[in-house]
C-alpha cells in the first residue's frame, strides 16, 4: 500500500533511502550456534532466544508502542566479514570473545560502523570486548556495582520508563576518558559513577558513522539470569532491551519540512513523510 501511494505522489517513481526507520524494516545480525566466538549468547540459543522472539514479534514492535510502527528480523552469521553490509542494518554482539576475534572481522566490524551501519555492543569484560576495543572503548574489569543510574534513551522511550534496570553478573565499565575523546555520551553509571551505558548518535563518532550502544552487562538484556523477563513488558529490563533497539531504529519526526533530516529538501523528504504519515504519525 505504502509504495502504491508513493507511487501516485511520485508520477510512477518510489524513492527510498538510508537505512530503516520508523515504519520500515529494521535488520538485527549477530553471531549464530556455529560462531564459536559467543560462548552461549549466539543467535537462536536459549539465552537469546527470549530477546530475539520479542524483537522478531510482530506485535511488538508494530503494534505496541504507541506511533512506532517497524518490523524487526534477525539472521545470525556464521563469520562475521565483508558481507555483513548486505544482511545487517545493526550488528548486534552478546558475548563474543576477544581470543577468537580476527582482524578481519573487526575491521567489517568497523567498516559497518563507520559506513552508516549501527552497533550495539554488550561487552561485560576486557575479554569480551574485541569490537569496542579495537573502536578505541576497552572495557575495565569489574564493576563495583550494577545499579544503572540514567534518563533519558534508553531508560525513557517507546516502550515506557525503564527506571530500575540493573546489571548483573559479570559487569564491566568503559573509561570516561576513552568516551569523551571519541565523542560519545554517558548514558548510565553505577553507584560508583563508573560508566555502564554509552552511546554514539549518527555521525557522533565520525562523519558518516551510525548509532552505536555499548552496555558493560549483557545479562541486562539476555542470559540464564538477569533481570529480564520478555513475558512481561512492564518489567524494567526488558523495557530497557526494547527501548535501545527502538532508539538504534530512530523515528521519523512528525510533520518535519526535512523529515529525514540530511538537511537537504527533496524527493525523500516526501518519501520519508509518507512512511510517517502511513505508520501513525500525524
Amino acid at each position: 500500500m505504502k509504495n502504491t501511494l508513493k507511487a501516485c505522489l511520485f508520477g510512477g517513481a518510489i524513492f527510498t533511502a538510508g537505512y530503516a526507520d520508523a515504519g520500515d524494516t529494521y535488520r538485527i545480525y549477530g553471531p549464530g550456534a556455529a560462531d564459536v566466538h559467543s560462548y552461549g549468547y549466539a543467535i537462536g540459543t536459549p539465552y537469546t532466544a527470549p530477546l530475539v522472539d520479542t524483537l522478531t514479534n510482530p506485535y511488538i514492535f508494530s503494534h505496541w508502542a504507541a506511533y512506532f510502527d517497524a518490523k524487526i528480523i534477525v539472521s545470525s552469521w556464521v563469520n562475521l566479514d565483508s558481507n555483513e553490509l548486505q544482511f545487517g542494518d545493526c550488528l548486534l554482539s552478546p558475548w563474543w570473545f576477544d581470543s577468537y576475534a580476527t582482524l578481519a572481522e573487526l575491521q567489517a566490524a568497523q567498516y559497518h560502523f563507520l559506513n552508516g551501519g549501527d552497533l550495539i555492543l554488550f561487552s561485560d569484560s576486557n575479554y569480551t570486548d574485541a569490537i569496542a576495543d579495537y573502536l578505541g572503548l576497552p572495557v575495565q574489569n569489574y564493576a563495583s556495582d550494577g545499579a544503572m543510574n540514567g534518563t533519558g534513551f534508553p531508560f525513557d522511550g517507546h516502550f515506557g520508563d525503564a527506571t530500575g534496570a540493573y546489571a548483573s553478573g559479570s559487569i564491566g565499565f568503559l573509561n570516561p576518558v576513552d568516551v569523551a575523546l571519541n565523542n560519545g555520551q554517558i548514558l548510565a553509571t553505577n553507584g560508583a559513577g563508573q560508566i555502564l551505558v554509552a552511546f554514539w548518535d549518527d555521525n557522533q563518532y565520525a562523519q558518516g558513522a551510525g548509532r552505536m550502544i555499548i552496555v558493560t552487562d549483557v545479562n541486562t538484556v539476555a542470559g540464564g539470569f538477569g533481570g529480564w523477563d520478555y513475558s512481561n513488558l512492564n518489567n524494567p529490563n526488558t523495557r530497557f532491551a526494547l527501548n535501545i533497539v527502538a532508539g538504534m531504529i530512530g523515528e521519523e519526526p512528525c510533520n518535519d519540512a526535512d523529515c529525514n533530516a540530511d538537511g537537504i529538501l527533496n524527493f525523500d523528504d516526501i518519501d520519508c513523510w509518507v512512511d510517517s504519515f502511513l505508520g501513525g504519525c500525524s
